[in-house]
């Protein structure tokens, strides 16, 4: 039975060749797009939960006030995770972990030297591989970081050295040490759903900095990382830890604020903040929202539920055309099933025909799918940013939820159906005094279907249209300085040469105009710490302190980036600049002072013994990160302040426009006569710059395929609403033909009432793209004006595509000949 039932649903297949093509077609492109959201939503809520234990393990974050300046960081002092473990009986162990700057490690001896720049190490206690229980290939996790010049690699780091050979034992000489570090073990590649991401580690008792700060409460340079026992692992406990947090702080960190001139308790007197919260590891990637961290890259929680909803919607899509194009062959087929009634068949036994025919489709639809998502993978990587393979989409999991998804695409699109036609009786059928009109019984859902499928695909369009203009705006908008021609060089804290030197050097380099060293250059490296500004007669009613970002810069650094200067003046060799500071626009408001009177003004730093520095001039403001990040209030400091140690040096390079081959080979040349063992490093500001945004761009991507095939999905829906519409009224078409009605006329009758739909469409979905866009928006503090433009032209765009599509099946309809239509009458 099962066997003659396939045969005769292949035969339909092939017998409605248009319907089988939409409905395959149609179906296949809503589970390619279904099976890579999966892939790409799994993936991102299933970040660190391949680490045993995971559910026990917190990120410590510092919720802090300065000034008025609020933050939440997932960067804390050196010594909080020893505070916890010794206050708290519920915290059992606690590792940290600290992001080194660029390093050169050199491989092999004279003879065979290779020399790699790694930029992805970390520092860490040393228990850390015991802490998160990374899987290791050799070595020991107990004692592999004991030694403080002990280094461990990841599998991929020690084939990119040694190749086939063993690492273990192996030497590397890191360019910031003296002593060789030897290999101690080696772990496995990291799953990129990892929120730590490194290829090195090394102990943190063999960093400076790490050392040299191991006191302060201050410091935030450290990710803190505590394990609770199985009991405290709960909401509840974790609250009750967390109001207990301050008194400890409170009781340990006087010292270290007192050490840097900073009494604790004046501190929280003036409203300052230092509170430390616990945050459950497998929330960090999609539940860190406003928490700044230098160590792990957090992921948009936004776009996950924004791809969720995608997902959901071309899904029902999907079904909806299923359903509309089983009813245009199912009406067609009604006789078909009264003459199987009268012959014996059961009703029953219809379902099941009509089940496996749409079970047939969706099974061919479901292996068109996954060529096209096995063909199409490296694309949609390329697109996301993901490294998905063949294992993933093949994966147990991954299996189950496409049966589940195969059973419900079958119930909807071809079980409702057959239960609907086969309740009519043989007898009803044959009079045609009531032919079956709709599979979903009555011209308000089918109406319904319509508006539904253009008011999902309208609100996609105008998604798109938000998403491109935003971060075309990122890239357009003006940030405060000229990011054109210039070129960054970094490492240059690892010549041996003065750095001034070099900097001088290549500034006399034909092809470069300017040239300025600096600690930091937008969007990287900036140093922060808190500052006291001093009240004056006209301003006595300053902040007590604020938190100022900085980077310690030479005279030309302004110049050379194009920086403007709106009061007072820039750093200048015809003075001596080594207590003067030039503060942004929004440090001067934040303190309580004007652009137009900050000149002169002092502040004074307790990190330094209470250094003084003068306003010597306020910069117009400038983007130091992303658009995602509100200004922040900025200082610029003279290399003679010797306001903090530098870890890092740039040089900036602005270059002559054109020629830029004959120049970058100058500068590189330039380079290698100072040093012959650190590498030549070099980029664009406007590369880093749109670096920033390229998860922005990924998405935007990704959306916009999704929406363009969510809007041909829509379309064939909407063409098998429109072929069942003319499949009921083909006698009525007839009729009207012989009675002298035109081509055009008949058109318009069956497209007017569908625009209609369309039309209707449109006012539903404006208001639900603009609740959406606004909040996908708010996670830019620098945001376009959602312009009603915007709405126009994707409502007038859903217009057209409906028109098109449903003109070509009404143009199709009206020239059939009405002799064709009328005969069997």
């Amino acid at each position: 039975m099962i066997e003659h039932y396939l045969k005769s649903a292949w035969r339909n297949l092939f017998r409605h060749r248009l319907n089988s093509f939409i409905y395959i077609a149609g179906l296949s492109v809503a589970l390619t797009c279904v099976i890579y959201i999966g892939l790409y939503i799994h993936d991102e809520q299933t970040f660190d939960r391949f680490l045993p234990g995971v559910d026990r393990i917190y990120r410590v974050n510092i919720d802090g006030k300065m000034g008025p300046e609020e933050f939440l960081a997932g960067n804390t002092p050196p010594p909080v995770g020893k505070a916890l473990t010794d206050n708290f009986p519920e915290i059992i162990d606690y590792t940290r972990i600290y992001l080194c700057g660029t390093e050169n490690i050199t491989v092999g001896n004279d003879s065979e030297k290779k020399v790699f720049t790694e930029k992805r190490l970390f520092s860490v206690d040393s228990n850390f591989l015991d802490f998160f229980q990374y899987r290791l290939l050799a070595g020991d996790a107990a004692t592999s970081l004991q030694h403080p010049y002990s280094v461990v690699l990841t599998a991929q780091t020690a084939r990119k050295y040694f190749g086939r050979e063993s690492a273990v034992g192996k030497h590397l000489q890191f360019d910031e040490w003296n002593e060789p570090f030897v290999v101690t073990a080696v772990l496995a590649d990291l799953p990129d759903n990892s929120s730590l991401q490194f290829d090195l580690l090394i102990p943190n008792r063999a960093v400076p900095p790490v050392n040299r700060f191991s006191w302060s409460w201050v410091w935030l340079q450290m990710n803190t990382f505590v394990k609770l026992n199985n009991a405290a692992a709960n909401p509840e406990t974790i609250a009750q830890m967390e109001r207990k947090f301050p008194a400890m702080v409170r009781q340990l960190a006087t010292a270290a604020f007192e050490r840097i001139g900073k009494p604790f308790d004046e501190f929280i007197k003036n409203g300052g903040r230092w509170n430390l919260l616990l945050q459950p590891l497998t929330d960090v990637h999609l539940g860190s929202t406003g928490i700044y961290s230098s160590h792990i890259a957090h992921g948009n929680p936004t776009t996950v539920r924004v791809f969720y909803a995608t997902a959901l919607l071309i899904l029902i899509l999907a079904c909806i055309n299923a359903m509309n194009l089983t009813t245009a062959q199912a009406l067609r087929r009604s006789k078909e099933v009264g003459v199987r009634k009268v012959l014996g068949s059961t009703r029953p036994s219809l379902i099941a025909r009509f089940a496996i025919e749409s079970a047939l489709s969706s099974l061919l639809a479901a292996s068109i799918a996954l060529i096209w998502v096995c063909s199409l993978l490296p694309l949609f990587n390329r697109l996301t940013g993901k490294s998905f393979n063949l294992a993933d989409i093949f994966s147990l999991q991954h299996g189950l939820a496409l049966l589940v998804l195969l059973a419900v695409t079958v119930l909807l699109s071809g079980l409702y159906p057959a239960v609907y036609l086969t309740r009519f009786k043989p007898v009803t059928i044959f009079k045609g005094g009531s032919q079956p009109t709709s599979v979903f019984g009555g011209r308000f859902v089918r109406n319904g279907l319509v508006i539904f499928q253009f008011t999902i695909s309208t609100t996609l369009i105008i998604a798109s249209i938000v998403i491109y203009f935003q971060v075309r705006y990122a890239n357009e908008i003006d940030l405060g300085f000229d990011r054109e021609h210039v070129l960054l060089l970094s490492q240059v804290e690892k010549v041996s040469t003065s750095s001034q030197t070099l900097t001088e050097e290549l500034r006399s380099t034909t092809g470069i105009q300017a040239a300025s060293l600096s600690t930091g250059v937008p969007s990287k490296n900036s140093f922060g710490d808190f500052y006291v500004p001093e009240p004056t007669e006209r301003a006595p009613d300053v902040v007590k302190d604020i938190v100022l970002n900085s980077f310690m810069v030479d005279e030309q650094f302004v110049a050379t980036l194009g920086m403007n200067i709106c009061y007072g003046r820039a750093f200048s060799a015809d003075f001596n600049d080594s207590t003067s500071v030039i503060l942004n626009e929004t440090a001067v408001r934040q303190i309580g002072w004007t652009p137009e009177t900050a000149v002169g003004n002092h502040l004074q730093y307790p990190g330094n013994d209470n250094q003084r520095f003068t306003v010597v001039g306020v910069v117009k403001d400038f983007h130091s990160e992303s658009l995602h990040t509100a200004i922040m209030p900025f200082a610029l400091f003279h290399f003679s302040s010797k306001s903090f140690y530098p870890r890092q040096l740039f040089i900036s390079l602005r270059l002559d426009s054109g020629a830029y081959r004959e120049t970058l080979q100058r500068i590189e040349n330039r380079w290698a006569t100072f040093t012959t063992t650190v590498p030549y490093q070099a980029s664009f500001m406007d590369d880093e710059l749109e670096a920033l945004y390229r998860t922005d761009r990924q998405t935007g991507l990704t959306f916009g395929m999704f929406t363009l095939l969510s809007i041909l999905i829509g379309c064939m829906g909407l063409f098998g609403l429109v072929m069942a519409n003319t499949a009921q009224r083909v006698k009525e078409i007839g009729i009207r033909k012989v009675l002298g009605a035109s081509v055009p006329s008949i058109v318009r009758m069956l497209s007017r009432e569908f625009i209609t739909l369309v039309l209707i469409a449109i006012p539903i979905a404006v208001p639900i793209a603009w609740w959406a866009m606004s909040k996908w928006l708010d996670d830019f503090a620098y945001q376009i004006t959602l312009e009603w433009w915007m709405f126009a032209f994707s409502g007038a765009l859903a217009v057209v595509i409906a028109v098109a599509t449903v003109s070509w099946q009404a143009i199709r309809a009206a020239t059939i000949n009405p002799v064709e239509s009328l005969r069997d009458e």
